[in-house]
């Protein structure tokens, strides 16, 4: 997955970050506590005191509730503000996580509701290298670069900014025959960034793409969290090799693997955390991890490997079983060169268009069937397809057969080749030459080729339509494509770029080489390779190589028992469009996952997976895509709240910009309550369709 579009995706995702605290709506029986503190109502900066309200559904009720501070009965700063609510101004926070219960009544034993609130805290060492020596860090090899105090600005506070590496000048593999040993000389690169004014808490992004760099770690600095993050252990900048897939060459090296796969993240957080403690003279009291992409498979990856690393996680439509994706592309990428040879769409490289091998109209026109097979079934049509599971292939392909067209192609219908490459692709799991799927089956979406506006949509000339699918899976569209004249590269990232050198350089095992990046040669590849041969190759091991990069790299265990008994939670938020990975995977395995678990209900105490309708990879597309994933979970973490649903509001670029919709914790789906605008989310209710809860699909057993 290509780092730089994977990040942006990934910042329109969490660029709502939204007042934190509970809703009118109580948490348990009918009381609630929430902060009026701003701009942040968790986390408190310079004075002690704080503002609260609490209710509950009659005033006689909360007039008999007891609050505390710390155990400190603080229920006379309270007073009456509305029926049912009260509102006061406590004193006596201390630097730290502060505990408020709410009590039914004030010699109550139990509460029925409790907010933490962080006042800020000072650092007790000064920001200079003297006071972090590598010698008292955890990892051997390990060296502080630079240590820099940073002003704040209007809108980073002010911090201590720290660079290092660990195992810097680690020679590896040779990537290519004769290439530069700089191309294959690895470092672990890694920053902390500890603010003056610190929530007592520590926060690690995940990357995106094959990573090859360090991503974003300010973005949480004004909420008081420490955080730090890492290139996983290569440079896109240094270790790129353009014989060797470019930016994946470093999968020609095991240990490059390895800390790809999950140990850079494993040493920079034991190195982050103590850096935290030196800096402030104490270890952080929650700890929380956030991703899309590459970077939710490393969500999902510190559940499973790390279990008690982090307290709360958040998973971004996951590369979790990203290397039987890499299968899955490869298949795809064949069925559209087989189009593109029938219709003599061959580049002046020699190698088959993929891009122009279906129109923008033609894929909005699958969009549209979706829709008339599918929308109805959420009860309401509204452009959205709700009840994913009851959208199968059974109800969507006769109406794609209904699109063929009768005689020559147009605007308006489907060549029969066209139609059968796209139920392939969908429905098929990616077969090999016995019939045997490789992947998981994709999820019916609208959001394949959707609306992005209400005016001009799903008509045969429409220009206003969603492309964030076909940007992974086709490429993009090229009108001025001459055939075998035009030496323009295939553009489906799965595939032809970032997707064609990890799957050969990366996941296969031993690496697939040459796969050089120059004249289309990666789409060439995976155009031309052996489709068996390939679908083996990601269990392979060998003398340098004795992990395959399925185990390495594959995060699907289904029991996260380790993880549940540290008291952790895990949010998991899956575009039911996607890009590169099939969002019915995801749904599988946390069906599979919650079999394990004992059941919905008891994986549903520790883990919920919330699907977006219409959304693409990482956000945007039709559907209610802007999201705040993360207070959800600190809430679930720190309060015991847990989310019954989570808000989504539709952008800008959609057929209905600012509707709102409850996204539901699965199996639950937004059913709309027959009544009240269709735009407002509280005119729909979560339910479950039992009918439709199904068995995984089989074709996940068969690792090496």
């Amino acid at each position: 997955m290509k780092a730089a579009p994977c990040r942006f995706l990934l910042s329109l995702a969490l660029a709502a970050t939204a007042a934190f605290g509970h809703d009118d709506g109580p948490p348990k029986g009918s009381y609630a506590i929430r902060s009026l503190n701003l701009p942040d109502p968790v986390f408190v900066l310079g004075a002690d005191s704080v503002q609260i309200r609490i209710s509950a559904d009659s005033s006689a009720a909360i007039q008999r509730a007891g609050v505390r501070l710390n155990g400190d009965d603080v229920t006379s700063a309270f007073s009456e503000s509305e029926p049912g609510a009260m509102t006061g101004t406590v004193v006596g926070l201390r630097p730290g996580i502060n505990t408020f219960e709410l009590f039914k009544a004030r010699r109550e034993r139990h509460a029925v509701a409790r907010l933490k609130i962080a006042r800020a805290q000072a650092p007790v060492l000064e920001c200079s290298a003297t006071s972090f020596p590598a010698s008292a860090l955890p990892i051997p090899d390990t060296v502080v670069t630079s240590v820099t105090p940073v002003a704040a600005t209007a809108t980073v506070p002010a911090h201590c900014l720290i660079n290092g590496t660990i195992n810097a000048g680690r020679i590896g593999n040779e990537t290519s025959p004769g290439a530069p040993v700089a191309r294959y000389t690895y470092a672990i690169t890694w920053q902390a960034r500890l603010p003056d004014a610190w929530n007592s808490k520590f926060y690690m992004p995940g990357g995106g793409g094959t990573d090859g760099s360090v991503p974003n770690t300010t973005t949480r600095l004004r909420q008081g969290y420490a955080a730090a993050a890492n290139d996983s252990g290569h440079s896109n900048a240094v270790n790129n090799d353009p014989l060797a897939g470019g930016t994946a060459s470093f999968g020609t090296d095991f240990p490059a693997r390895v800390d790809f796969a999950y140990n850079a993240i494993d040493v920079t957080t034991r190195t982050a955390k103590r850096l935290v403690d030196m800096y402030y003279g104490e270890r952080p009291e929650y700890s929380y991890f956030e991703g899309c992409s590459m970077g939710g498979r490393e969500a999902m990856m510190v559940t499973q490997r790390f279990p008690s690393y982090f307290d709360g996680v958040v998973s971004g439509d996951p590369a979790f079983r990203i290397t039987k994706v890499g299968v899955w592309a490869t298949y795809t990428g064949q069925q559209l060169a087989a189009l593109a040879r029938t219709r003599d769409l061959i580049s002046g490289f020699g190698v088959p268009f993929a891009n122009n091998t279906f129109t923008n109209q033609d894929l909005q026109l699958v969009s549209n069937a979706v829709l008339k097979a599918c929308d109805h079934l959420d009860g309401l049509v509204d452009g959205m397809v709700n009840h994913s599971q009851a959208c199968t292939t059974r109800r969507v392909g006769p109406l794609l057969n209904a699109l063929e067209c009768a005689g020559d192609k147009t605007p308006a219908c489907l060549a029969a080749d066209q139609i059968e490459a796209i139920l392939n692709i969908y429905s098929s799991g990616a077969p090999n030459s016995r019939g045997k799927p490789q992947y998981a089956p994709w999820m019916w979406d609208a959001g394949i080729a959707g609306c992005t506006s209400a005016v001009d949509c799903n008509t045969p000339t429409a220009t206003n339509i969603n492309i964030g699918w076909r940007l992974w899976n086709v490429g993009f569209f090229n009108p001025a494509f001459v055939p075998h004249v035009s030496n323009t590269p295939n553009g489906a990232l799965s595939f032809a770029s970032l997707g064609g050198g990890a799957i050969p350089l990366l996941f296969a095992t031993p690496p697939i080489l040459p796969a050089p990046t120059a004249n289309d040669g990666l789409a060439n590849l995976i155009m031309n390779i052996d489709f068996d041969t390939l679908a083996a190759s990601i269990f392979g091991r060998s003398a340098a190589f004795p992990v395959s990069n399925t185990r390495l790299l594959n995060v699907d265990d289904t029991d996260l028992s380790r993880f549940k008994r540290h008291g952790g939670k895990l949010i998991i938020w899956q575009p039911q469009s996607g890009g590169p990975f099939s969002p019915q995977d995801m749904v599988n395995w946390y069906t599979e996952m919650s079999r394990e678990m004992k059941g919905f209900d008891e994986a549903k105490e520790f883990a919920r997976l919330f699907l977006m309708p219409g959304v693409n990879h990482c956000g945007g597309g039709p559907g209610t895509s802007t999201i705040n994933a993360f207070s959800p979970v600190v809430d679930w973490v720190e309060n015991g709240v847990a989310p019954d649903s989570m808000l989504g509001t539709a952008p800008a670029a959609t057929p209905w910009p600012g509707r709102t919709r409850p996204l539901c914790p699965y199996p639950e789906f937004a059913h709309y309550t027959g009544s009240g605008d269709i735009n407002v989310a509280s005119n729909f209710e979560c339910r479950a369709d039992r009918k439709h809860l199904h068995h995984p699909h089989d074709n996940d057993h068969h690792d090496d």
